[in-house]
């Protein structure tokens, strides 16, 4: 939490997990008009991971994906 004046910010948070596409130019996201609504609706990226994919023997080969979590701060409910 972060201290905003005398009150403390409140967030939301949300994820979501992409598992990139192969084509003839390389891996791609497709997360292009759909990142850009969410940041629109005020979500900015908090963090982000990426997805490993292992192989028959168990190891980790190479990313596959990305798990991105978001947060926004969490609209004040009405008084009263």
């Amino acid at each position: 939490m972060t201290r905003h004046g005398s009150e403390t910010m409140q967030w939301e948070y949300f994820d979501r997990m992409v598992v990139f596409s192969e084509t003839p130019e390389g891996m791609v996201s497709g997360l292009e008009t759909w990142i850009n609504g969410a940041g629109a609706d005020g979500w900015e990226l908090a963090g982000s991971t990426p997805l490993i994919a292992p192989n028959r023997d168990g190891v980790a080969y190479g990313t596959i994906g990305v798990h991105l979590v978001f947060k926004r701060p969490r609209a004040e409910a009405p008084e009263g």
